[in-house]
Order: structure tokens, then C-alpha cells, then sequence
């Protein structure tokens, strides 16, 4: 990896069973290993490389660039604040598919999104915090953000943790962000997971 600035996933194994043990940390004697060239994983067996291979093919998938990161896996949520996502200074933790592209959204918005670009987002969702401590995670456009690239390069399966969440309204927020369309299919040539139906919005 490069001296550029790299968000530290910190990740929880996905077997819910695991969390009954707490304390637990990264797992001993585990060697990175690399996925592609800007990510490498750490704590993780062949299932975990393969969950990182995918959200690394949903980024390229969409037109996007990989963001530079480094994937920690962990037997609980210690090393996540108890959290199953978590981003701070650089160092993310979470669990699974969605949370996954959700964390390493805020890991490539950290690396590739400019002040002027994250204005005009916070503008159109109607916000007025970035990401101010101590506010709710949904007055966030920094969450917002990564809610959308999550929802944009993701199976559509889980609804966006967000309010003004219609598909238009998810889209345009996804071209502003990103400058790109999200991608017209949930599934990369040889995705190896199954995607879900795709969510649709009821709430209005």
C-alpha cells in the first residue's frame, strides 16, 4: 500500500454465535492477505476473502476506484466499539455485505470526494452537518453517503438507513457523490453471492 491516507476496517466474523464470547481480538497468527492492489485482509479465512474480493468488484462494477484499505477481521465486536459498523479517524469495523460497502463508502469518500462535491450532497439532502459529533446519525450527509454508495453498488436488497430514500432520490444523490450512475444491475460479471429481491420504498 501507498502512503495515501487508508481507512483500517476493522471486521466482525458474520457468525452471529461468536458475539457470546466477548474480549476476543484480531485472530492470532493471522498473515494479510492481498485483494487486489489496495486492499489487504487481515484475521481472515477463505469466506472473509471472498466477502472482500465481492465489494471490491462492486466498486469496480460501478466506475468506481477501490478505495485503499485494510480489512481486520475479529471473533466479536471488541474491536468495534461494540458496534457492527464504526468509522473513526481511518479505522472501520463492521459485519457483512451491506455494512461492508457501507464502511468502505465512508473509506472512499474520505480518499476521493473534494470539499465543494460533499457541500453540493449535504445541500441536496437537505442537511446542514457533514459529520458533527454528537448529532444523529440520519442529520449526517456523511452517513448519508455512505448509506447511498452501500445502496448504489449493493444487492438493493436492505433499505438505506436514511430518510428521503426513494430510488430517484437515492440516484441523483449517488450521481452527485460519485459522478457516475449507479450501476443498472445488482450483480458484477461472476458476482459470487445471490442477490435479493430489490427493496422498495412503502414509507412516504
Amino acid at each position: 500500500m501507498d502512503t495515501k491516507r487508508a481507512a483500517r476496517i476493522l471486521a466482525a466474523a458474520i457468525a452471529a454465535q461468536v458475539f457470546a464470547v466477548p474480549g476476543l481480538q484480531e485472530w492470532a497468527g493471522a498473515e494479510p492477505v492481498a485483494v487486489g492492489e489496495r486492499i489487504e485482509a487481515f484475521g481472515a479465512d477463505a469466506e472473509h476473502v471472498r466477502l472482500v474480493a465481492w465489494a471490491a468488484r462492486r466498486f469496480e462494477h460501478g466506475g468506481l476506484q477501490v478505495p485503499e484499505v485494510e480489512v481486520h477481521f475479529h471473533q466479536d465486536t471488541a474491536g468495534c466499539a461494540g458496534h457492527l459498523g464504526l468509522e473513526l479517524g481511518g479505522r472501520v469495523s463492521e459485519i457483512g455485505r451491506d455494512v461492508l460497502l457501507h464502511e468502505m463508502g465512508h473509506a472512499w469518500i474520505d480518499q476521493y470526494v473534494a470539499t465543494p462535491v460533499r457541500e453540493r450532497f449535504t445541500e441536496l439532502r437537505g442537511l446542514t452537518e457533514w459529520n458533527t459529533t454528537g448529532i444523529a446519525f440520519e442529520e449526517k450527509a456523511y452517513e448519508h453517503g455512505a448509506e447511498i454508495i452501500a445502496w448504489g453498488l449493493g444487492t438493493r436488497f436492505l433499505a438505506p438507513e436514511i430518510p428521503d430514500r426513494e430510488p430517484w432520490q437515492l440516484v441523483a444523490a449517488f450521481e452527485t457523490l460519485t459522478g457516475v450512475e449507479p450501476p443498472p444491475d445488482r450483480e458484477a460479471p461472476a458476482d459470487p453471492w445471490t442477490s435479493g429481491t430489490p427493496w422498495v420504498p412503502t414509507d412516504r
